[in-house]
């Protein structure tokens, strides 16, 4: 017996569908926590911001916390190929990470500022960021504990240049971040 065949609409298949309503559920969330933050987002308000129904929610998470997953893992993903793309200096790549923060506050919100590490795999997903962060701005040799405070130095000054509005110049926080992983240079080895 074979599967019955999907239809397709306008050409193209369920699945490719499907897909497409998750991709823009995603994306209108993270427009909808730039300006209202995760907790700000109720599925209504995501559905209307996406044009879909809850329906086509439900079809693609089971709850808000895994839409939140979702897209924090897909930001913190782009997020660092941004980082890897902007060069191979550690200014090129700070450079990088604060301008695509300052021009995608959608980035910033999810990556810095809604983030809830007391959910597991949220907290998993933080830490892979923060290795792959580590590995594109700690010096070469530097000790786990160094590699961690660089990156840990990294994001809290580019939450506090965020919650300030942007107010610093973009090359002045690339400057005081760029203090800290100088400093991993003299950590112990």
């Amino acid at each position: 017996m074979s599967e019955p065949k999907q239809r397709a609409y306008g050409g193209r298949s369920q699945e490719a569908r499907v897909a497409e309503r998750r991709e823009r559920l995603m994306h209108a969330a993270a427009r909808l926590y730039a300006r209202v933050g995760a907790e700000g987002a109720s599925v209504t308000a995501i559905c209307a911001e996406a044009g879909l129904t809850a329906r086509y929610f439900y079809e693609s998470f089971p709850s808000r916390d895994a839409l939140f997953l979702a897209v924090f893992r897909e930001v913190t993903e782009r997020l660092v190929a941004m980082m890897g793309e902007a060069g191979v200096t550690v200014d090129a790549r700070l450079t990088g990470m604060f301008r695509a923060l300052a021009d995608h506050p959608e980035l910033a919100r999810v990556f810095l500022i809604d983030l809830n590490l007391h959910d597991p795999a949220v907290h998993e997903v933080g830490r892979a960021a923060g290795s792959a962060i580590a590995a594109l701005l700690a010096p070469p040799g530097a000790t786990p504990l160094a590699a961690a405070g660089v990156v840990g130095a990294v994001m809290r000054i580019a939450r506090r240049w965020i919650e300030g509005g942007y107010g610093e110049p973009l090359e002045e926080a690339v400057a005081v971040a760029r203090i800290f992983v100088e400093a991993a240079l003299a950590a112990p080895r």
